[in-house]
Formats: C-alpha cells, sequence, structure tokens
C-alpha cells in the first residue's frame, strides 16, 4: 500500500505501479510569503535558479536540518527546509502532475475534464476544451468536496494522482445548472452558456448561448 497525502486530506490507496525509491515527496508550504526559491548552492545569497508556488509538490533527494536538495521542472537546486512538509510514503507518480488553476490551459487540462466527465462531475454530453476556465474550478470543487478535500478549486498533483487513480469516486452530487454568462452580442436575451461557456453543451442545447 502507498500513502498518498494531502495538508487537508489523506486517504490510502495501492498503485499499480513500481515502487521508487531515489527520494521523497515534499510540499511547498510557504502560506503568505508567496513562491519558494530553488537556489544554486546551499546558502540565502546563492543564485535563484527559480520560484517554486506555494503548494508545489517536488523531489527531496538529500535533507538536512537548514536545507535540502531538491529536483524541481529537472533542475537540481536547493530549498530552505523549514519551508518544506515532507511525505516519505507517497507516491512519486504524483510529481508527474502540474498544479492546474484557473487561466492555464494545455493537454494535461483536457486530460483532466475528461476524467472529470468519466466519472459524472461535468455532463456526459458537455464540449470539452484545454481551458481550466471558472467552471472547471466549480467542477474541481464538487470533487473536493466529495472527497473531504480542501475545496480551493484548484487541481493540485495530489489531487491529479488521486482523481486518476482506480479509486477516484464517481459524482453523486447534482450538477450546477446552466446560469448566465457574458452577454452575447447586442441582444440584452442572449447570454453565453455558463455551463459550456459557449463551446456547446446538453445544458443549452448545443448551441452555446441560453435565453435570459
Amino acid at each position: 500500500m502507498t500513502l498518498f497525502l494531502d495538508v487537508d486530506f489523506l486517504t490510502v490507496f495501492p498503485f499499480s505501479t513500481a515502487e521508487e525509491s531515489n527520494g521523497t515527496v515534499a510540499k511547498i508550504i510557504t502560506e503568505n510569503k508567496g513562491p519558494l526559491k530553488l537556489r544554486e548552492s546551499a546558502g540565502n545569497k546563492a543564485r535563484v535558479l527559480d520560484e517554486i508556488p506555494n503548494g508545489t509538490c517536488l523531489l527531496v533527494i538529500r535533507q538536512d536540518n537548514s536545507w535540502c536538495r531538491v529536483i524541481y521542472k529537472e533542475q537540481e537546486g536547493f530549498c530552505k527546509t523549514e519551508f518544506l512538509k515532507f511525505f516519505p510514503d507517497a507516491d512519486l507518480s504524483m510529481l508527474t502532475y502540474r498544479v492546474l488553476k484557473t487561466g492555464d490551459r494545455g493537454k494535461d487540462v483536457l486530460a483532466l475534464k475528461q476524467r472529470m466527465q468519466e466519472l459524472g462531475y461535468i455532463r456526459s454530453a458537455a464540449t470539452l476544451t484545454d481551458r481550466y476556465t471558472d467552471e472547471t474550478k466549480g467542477r474541481i470543487v464538487l470533487f473536493q468536496r466529495q472527497t473531504g478535500m480542501n475545496e480551493d478549486g484548484i487541481a493540485s498533483q495530489e489531487l491529479q494522482a488521486f482523481l486518476f487513480s482506480d479509486r477516484a469516486p464517481v459524482c453523486t452530487q447534482t450538477l450546477p445548472r446552466a446560469r448566465s454568462g457574458v452577454l452575447s452580442g447586442d441582444d440584452s436575451s442572449r447570454v453565453i452558456c455558463g455551463c459550456c461557456m459557449g463551446e456547446g453543451c446538453e445544458c443549452c442545447g448545443f448551441t452555446g448561448w441560453i435565453q435570459y
């Protein structure tokens, strides 16, 4: 059994992949201090290689009380230990995902939405795009609510690892009704469907808009 953890969520489920042992998963916890600096060497004056957003998981390959040697985005560097929360039993496969949030787009966003649709968190007839919209955020909140996770609407690496596992639950909640969105043209009675944001789905009869 492999332990899968989130700061506000804990569940246990098996993975079919072989266990890796070349490091430990840690999560950046900086609270209101912004991103954590990835430095070239262990020291506050060392060159900054990158900035790691709060909540990101990464691989720790060496640890001491002050600094940890880590790998982030295929870069090897150092981070301050005090801002890392360690999950020694977490499966390293979660590090293959990137944190997804409103405004992001890409094949991984589309794959996320396809999986959400498969589990019933998005209507089966809805047309999917590769954009992480406010509607996507709302459906992620549904998943977080059903699984007891922090309801922030962000698809963290831990969330995606769980979502794509065979332990992810199907949706048992009532999906939101199509709601008014952005005005379309000069017709004040015609608005973009809030479910598909104009892409067309069963809520709006695949027109992309609804009557106000």
